[in-house]
Formats: structure tokens, sequence, C-alpha cells
């Protein structure tokens, strides 16, 4: 077997399911006849503000509002000006297989992990439908194995530029903080007082200059108090969401392998998602399920779980 797990049958891999996602991405020639409006909401609320337009109260075809935040329409606007933000899946599956080839050396557990990510029917429905979701963890989860490769021994060494990358991956989705605060907490409470500050000034900055991107365009504080991100972004009630924080914080002190950021991290995002699909069933029942895609809500541990799950099979070896 080891002779099928090759550098280049992983290399092979990642460009058979890359060039398969690009097709993907062009499967829907008619979207507006599909119940599904993740791409044209993606795609507008990106061009609105690259044009300094307020987003949120603008409904796309299906009448749904746009909850994007400024974080992720950064992230997205590349690949609306390349012409398909759809590519955006495709460039997450790049950037996951990227990290995937650091971490792990055996072939063999690059193979698994990126295969497993490739067929996940979960990740094949967001990039059929365009839609950004899971990418929004990917890069977070990719963030975090990177930085704990290239800083080892201080998770502080470049507290400014840490502080930038924060700053923008905390505005991509809110569920995104758990992980971060699982990896980060605990070491932000150890450096030193200047690294503290340093990235404070530089993850505040980074937060206000992308806010105020998208709020300062809105008609009055009041039309921005209705129609923003936190009111119109799907997530738990505040009191789930408030006791997975906690929980988070909790488990953060308890991290000594970076192994175990991706553990703790798979079973709370899962369990934060589950919570909010099960209320949203509760609330709307199963009519909720017709667009399938609160189904891909539960695949957002998804990258935590193929690198947690990578890493108990390197141990068991």
């Amino acid at each position: 077997m080891k002779k099928i797990w090759t550098e280049k049958s992983v290399y092979f891999l990642v460009a058979a399911i890359a060039i398969v996602y690009i097709a993907m991405c062009h499967v829907m020639k008619d979207p507006y006849k599909m119940n599904i409006d993740r791409w044209a909401t993606l795609e507008f609320s990106v061009q609105h503000w690259t044009k300094g337009e307020y987003i949120y109260d603008t409904p796309n075809f299906m009448g749904n509002l746009s909850s994007y935040l400024p974080g992720q329409l950064l992230l997205s606007s590349v690949f609306y000006f390349l012409g398909n933000v759809g590519y955006l899946q495709v460039s997450a599956f790049l950037l996951f297989s990227y990290v995937i080839f650091l971490e792990f050396k055996g072939n063999f557990h690059r193979f698994l992990a990126i295969l497993m990510l490739g067929i996940s029917l979960a990740y094949i429905y967001e990039v059929v439908c365009k839609s950004d979701f899971i990418s929004s963890f990917i890069a977070v989860a990719a963030f975090i194995l990177f930085w704990s490769r290239k800083f080892k021994d201080d998770y502080f060494k470049k507290p400014f530029l840490l502080g930038i990358g924060i700053g923008i991956l905390c505005l991509t989705r809110s569920a995104v903080i758990i992980p971060l605060i699982i990896f980060l907490l605990n070491p932000f409470i150890k450096t030193s007082w200047e690294n503290k500050i340093k990235f404070g000034i530089s993850f505040l900055l980074t937060v206000a200059i992308l806010l105020a991107s998208v709020l300062l365009p809105g008609k009055s504080i009041e039309h921005v108090l209705q129609y923003n991100p936190l009111n119109l972004q799907g997530q738990s009630n505040k009191f789930v969401m408030l006791f997975f924080i906690i929980l988070s914080i909790i488990l953060s002190f308890y991290v000594k392998k970076i192994e175990t950021v991706f553990y703790y991290s798979a079973y709370i995002l899962f369990f934060v998602m589950l919570s909010f699909v099960s209320e949203q069933y509760m609330t709307l029942g199963f009519s909720y399920q017709n667009n399938f895609f609160s189904t891909t809500y539960l695949a957002a541990c998804l990258p935590f779980c193929i690198i947690g799950y990578c890493y108990t099979k390197q141990k068991a070896e």
C-alpha cells in the first residue's frame, strides 16, 4: 500500500478534485429556477460593498436579505472580480490541501484528509450552489495549522500580524470565534503586556475599519440598528451561544497540543450548529429543510473533524 500512497498520487488527487470543482461551479445554467439564493446573495453583497453601498436592506431575487460580515466579503471579493464567486470554495479546498501537506508528512494521511473533504456531499453541494459557508471554517482551520507551525514556540511573536488575521477571520462567521478562543485565549493570557497591547490595537483597528466599510453607508443609525448582520445572520439562541462560548473559554486552558484544538473545536462547532438547526425545526417546522442548505450547517465542523481524525490515525501508527 505504501507504493500507492505516493506524493505524486496526492498531487494528482488535489488536481483532479480541483478541476471537478471548477466544472461544478458552472453546473447551474439557470440558478434562478432553483430554490437556492446563496450565490446570488454573496454576489450582489460583494457588488454593493465594493461600490460603497449599504448591503443589509437590499433583498435578493427570493426576497431574502444579506447578512454577510465584512471579513467574508473581503475574502470573497477576489473571486467576484474573477467572475465566479463559486471559485471561493475551490480556493478553500486548495488552501486546505496546502496546510495538510505542511502538517502531515505521511502521504496516506494527506491522501485521506484531502479525499474526505473532496467527496463530502455537504461540500460538493456548496461548490455547486456557489455557497461560502464551509470556506470560513476551512480558512480558520488552515490559519490555526499554519500559525501553530510557523510560531510554535510563541504564537504572539508577530502580534500586529496576528491581530490583523484574527480581525478578518472573526468577521467571516460569528461561530468561528469558538476555535479561535480555544486556540489563542490561553497563550494570550500568558504573553507579555506589550504583545497584548500590540495585538489588541491591530485587532480593534482591523475590526473597526471592516465594520465601518459596511455600516457607514447606512441611511441613519436607526436604519443600521434595524438592518445589520447581527440581527439578520442565522445563529443559535443567545443563551445557547453564551454557553458554548463559556465552554470554549474553559476548554482553552486544557489545550496542551495543537491537535486538542481541533478535537474540541470539532465537537463544539457540531453541537452549536445542531442546536441552531434543531431550533429552526422547532420554530419553522420541517419546511425549513426545503432548500437543503440547513443540512450543510452541520458541516461547519468538517475541516476540524478531518484534521483531528488524521491526528488520531497518525498517533495510532
